[in-house]
Formats: structure tokens, sequence, C-alpha cells
């Protein structure tokens, strides 16, 4: 859901193509955009690459025309960036997630936390990938089921369906490693 704040930037880019105004847009979407691309894509270096390319052609697109939803927007170029990428590439190298470095963690919990964040993305990676796709986009980049089913160009209603069998999908593969 846009905020007050978001429509305001969005008016002022695409009106007066204020750049500073841009600039706050990038600020409050590109964690996002890029930890969404990290789970998309083979290598971090990519994901750094098409997070610049997302927001060059959001800038391009909004300087000509008016967006009502930035969310769902971004994630929409996102997502279509990385059917372009597979398409010329074909990449075939495993998915590289960099962990965050907390310093206030000891080794042990860092290897704990890394183990497990390597059994969570093994686990997201075994379900289909429309699944793995809107929990990503729920849970780490916390979109509201509206803004996920405008990104998708679903409806609400087969959001919250495919969010539930992605989750029930998820609980089985991760119970099935379990055993």
């Amino acid at each position: 859901m846009s905020t007050l704040r978001e429509k305001f930037l969005a008016f002022r880019v695409h009106r007066h193509q204020d750049s500073v105004a841009y600039g706050e847009i990038y600020d409050m979407f590109a964690d996002r955009i890029r930890r969404f691309l990290a789970f998309k894509l083979p290598r971090n270096e990519d994901a750094d690459e098409l997070t610049g390319e997302v927001f060059l052609r959001g800038w391009e697109y909004m300087t000509s025309g008016a967006v009502n939803n930035l969310n769902a927007f971004f994630f929409r170029i996102a997502r279509n960036l990385v059917a372009d990428f597979y398409r010329k590439y074909k990449a075939t190298e495993e998915l590289d997630l960099a962990s965050a470095k907390d310093d206030g963690k000891s080794v042990s919990e860092e290897i704990a936390t890394k183990i497990e964040s390597d059994e969570l993305i093994e686990s997201l990676q075994g379900i289909k990938d429309e699944y793995r796709e809107v929990l990503v986009m729920r849970y780490l980049s916390e979109m509201e089921v509206g803004e996920i089913a405008s990104a998708l160009e679903k409806t609400s209603n087969s959001i919250r369906v495919l969010l539930h069998r992605a989750k029930k999908a998820l609980q089985e593969k991760i119970g099935k490693e379990t055993l």
C-alpha cells in the first residue's frame, strides 16, 4: 500500500523530474528489491547490477507516466529483468546468498544461523518458483497481499491461495528434510 509520502515523491518525479525525490524513493525500495533479486539470481553481483537497472528503468517510466503503487511497480520491473536475465544467460550456478553479519554474535551463533539459513534456502529452492516468489515478497520484502497481487498481475484472492499453498509446501519440505 502506497503511503502519502510515496505518492507525493512519485508525483514530484513525474511532474518535475525531481531527482532528489527519486533518490528518496530509491532509498525506500533499494534494499527490498536487492534482497528479492538476490533470491532469484545466481550471483550477488548480478543482483547488484539488476538493482541498478530496476531503478534506471523506473526513472525512465516515472518521468513519462504516473505510477500509483511504487512497491508493485519496482517488483514488476525486477521480475521482468530476472526473466530477461535467464533468457540471455541461461545461468546454471547455484544460488549464492550472502548472510548479513552482526558484530554482536559469537562465531558459533553465526555458524548456527548460517546453517539454518542454508537449510531454509535449500528448502525454498525445493518448492515451485511461484511459491518461492510469493513467500519472498510477503515475508522478506514485507509486501501486502494487494501489492503482491499488483506486482504479479493476479487477484488478491489468488495470492492468498498461493501463500497458503506455498507455506504448506515449505512446511512439508522442511518436515521431510528433518526426518
